[in-house]
């Protein structure tokens, strides 16, 4: 019974996570730590970061890879399950309703407004989630010059960004490895 308590408050922890999170991948984040880390303390922010990040490198959306990820390094295939079902399940109803309703209500001048507010507010919470993923991520100069180096070449597109992850992952190999000798 404990088992199922358990899944079921993943489930919900993701579902509030998939509802919640409008804009993308990268606005889950402080939702995930809330739900997961603060309230629930199944994991670390650390954890949720390196699952986060290995989500990115994944094909698909990076809710649902990382809902996969951090339910199966919880529950293993239960949780990598429930996880995602509670993650998309949001979606799923809330496409379906608009889908139906949208066509009618799209012209209507508060309904544009709604949407123009909207906008602004995934902003913030891209811009609290990029400043998150710098205090884990940039930790000293050399992880500086990479996420410095990455953010130029993506920016301006001098490079695929697949190239740019995989060249991230050589280098960090490459700069750390002098580490794990020690």
């Amino acid at each position: 019974m404990k088992f199922f308590k358990n899944l079921l408050k993943l489930y919900w922890a993701f579902f509030k996570v998939g509802l919640l999170t409008i804009g993308g991948g990268y606005a889950m984040l402080p939702i995930l730590e809330r739900e997961l880390v603060d309230n629930l303390n199944l994991i670390t922010m650390d954890e949720v970061v390196e699952s986060y990040t290995l989500a990115q490198t994944f094909p698909g959306v990076i809710a649902a890879n990382a809902a996969t990820l951090i339910g199966y390094r919880l529950s293993r295939k239960r949780g990598a399950l429930v996880c995602v079902l509670g993650v998309v399940t949001p979606s799923i109803v809330i496409i379906l309703f608009f889908a139906a309703l949208f066509s009618r209500i799209e012209h209507i001048e508060a309904v544009q407004n709604a949407f123009k507010g909207i906008r602004i507010v995934v902003l913030a919470l891209l811009i609290d989630s990029f400043q998150r993923l710098i205090k884990v991520a940039v930790f000293d100069k050399k992880t500086g010059a990479i996420a410095l180096a990455s953010f130029i070449l993506v920016l301006f597109s001098l490079l695929n960004p697949i190239i740019v992850i995989l060249a991230g992952g050589v280098f960090g190999i490459a700069i750390y490895r002098e580490r794990v000798g020690q």
